[in-house]
């Protein structure tokens, strides 16, 4: 899996609430919300099987639970599941653009980052959602608990498997150090925790913490700010560069990797393709900063065992005494704008996206949802259940926060690749930290102001 979840953010809101019992049980037990039955609120199923396409990353056997209760709770609409490149949104996404160019026909598929979804709206691939919510009179805010990206004010998508980013951590080595599972701490904590839970040198070194190539790991400061966190302002109308908080992200990592020595250097991860998995299940790296599709692996996959115990803690504040904001919100499921069967993919994205998401095992944004039991049925589906600290687990979903999601510009990729290449020199050694900021402002400028003509 190269890229999971989240490069979108999700509503404000404190999960804490919805532990403490914010709606019933999912499936059909479950008291409807106004509108939660969107076949039964909009139109009766059609006469003729109608057979629509959703295309995917996630293997067949994560999504088909949800499928088999779609159809049977509607039998005259059929769903194929397709996963196109298995555990690899990336690659997913890159076929999907070719069928759809191509004129090949499917229904629904899934975005999980910002460029895929601001690039894919603005093109005209997704078809509006706004007409066929009123239709079936849904208010947005009353049904979900993470708010999806817009753009020129228009909805494009509902929420998918959803959750906040987190710190993962190797429960043995902590232990090893003296050290406790932080239940709320800094990033000169984080810090303070990386340098004593690093051990030797040369190849068997562990580290403290691993950091991937992926812009978030040059925000993670910004990823603590309740507004703001990414490269460019929430509103998408300029650059954020004068932040301190994207200069002081760029510096955290420079210095736990070329001062401290707990994190391992960039050049390695580059150059030697270091996949994050490797790192932290075999004890290379003690903690991870992650996201939520982790909490799963934590307990072990068939490719990558779990030989210890993960622990969880929540996304650090760049002050003692913040609130706990965090990067993440909810995967885009979408409909394509050449689906021949749009009202019937609708009604299963409605469906996925409230009731079916509990049962794929994946955390749901649907405030009806009992996030308990999404917890355990994540947790016992694992191979090795008893390797994941539900206890931490359930404490860092509880302080959680997430804002309200940017605003979508069609050229953010652009800037996104921009941003990475002048972090790559500094965190190389190339450019200084005061140079790297004024070639972030110079040349990713051009980029808006070549977009605003």
């Amino acid at each position: 899996m190269k890229r999971k979840w989240l490069s979108v953010s999700a509503s404000s809101i404190v999960i804490a609430s919805l532990l403490a019992g914010c709606g019933g049980e999912t499936g059909s037990k479950a008291e409807p919300t106004k509108g939660a039955d969107p076949v039964a609120s909009t139109s009766a199923s059609p006469a003729k099987p109608v057979t629509i396409k959703f295309l995917n990353w996630e293997k067949a056997s994560v999504y088909q639970p949800a499928i088999d209760a779609f159809e049977k709770k509607y039998p005259n609409i059929k769903v194929q599941y397709m996963p196109l490149v298995e555990n690899d949104s990336n690659e997913t996404q890159k076929k999907i653009d070719i069928m759809y160019a191509s004129g090949e026909d499917f229904d629904v598929f899934s975005l999980n980052s910002t460029p895929d979804f601001s690039k894919r709206a603005t093109s005209g691939m997704l078809e509006p959602l706004d007409d066929y919510l009123n239709k079936e009179n849904v208010k947005y805010s009353d049904e979900y608990k993470a708010e999806q990206m817009k753009v020129d004010g228009k909805r494009y998508s509902l929420p998918g498997k959803f959750g906040p980013w987190f710190i993962l951590l190797n429960k043995a080595q902590l232990d090893a150090a003296g050290l406790a599972v932080p239940k709320s701490w800094t990033w000169d904590d984080f810090r303070d925790y990386a340098k004593k839970l690093t051990k030797g040198d040369g190849p068997t070194k562990q580290y403290g913490a691993f950091m991937h190539t992926w812009k978030d790991y040059f925000l993670l400061k910004k990823y603590s700010l309740p507004k703001n966190q990414g490269i460019m302002t929430d509103d998408g109308t300029a650059l954020d560069a004068d932040n301190p908080m994207m200069k002081a992200s760029l510096e955290l990592r420079y210095n736990m990797e070329r001062t401290d020595g707990s994190v391992r250097p960039y050049q390695d991860v580059v150059t030697q393709k270091i996949p994050y998995r490797d790192e932290y299940f075999q004890g290379k790296a003690s903690m991870l900063p992650t996201g939520p599709w982790m909490i799963a692996e934590a307990g072990g996959t068939d490719k990558i065992p779990a030989t210890f115990v993960s622990a969880f803690a929540p996304w650090p504040t760049n002050n003692k005494g913040d609130e706990n904001y965090s990067f993440g919100g909810a995967d885009s499921l979408v409909i394509s704008s050449k689906s021949k069967h749009k009202q019937e993919a609708y009604q299963f994205i409605r469906f996925l996206s409230t009731e079916g998401m509990g049962l794929t095992k994946q955390l749901s944004a649907w405030k009806k949802a009992d996030v308990n039991k999404e917890l355990d049925q994540i947790i016992s589906a694992t191979k090795t259940p008893d390797k994941i600290d539900k206890a931490s687990l359930i404490n860092t979903l509880t302080v959680s926060k997430l804002p309200d999601p940017p605003i979508a510009v069609s050229y953010f990729a652009d800037i996104e690749k921009a941003y990475i290449a002048e972090a790559e020199k500094y965190l190389l050694g190339t450019t200084d930290i005061d140079t790297t900021m004024k070639n972030i402002k110079t040349n990713l400028q051009k980029i808006i102001d070549a977009n605003k003509k």
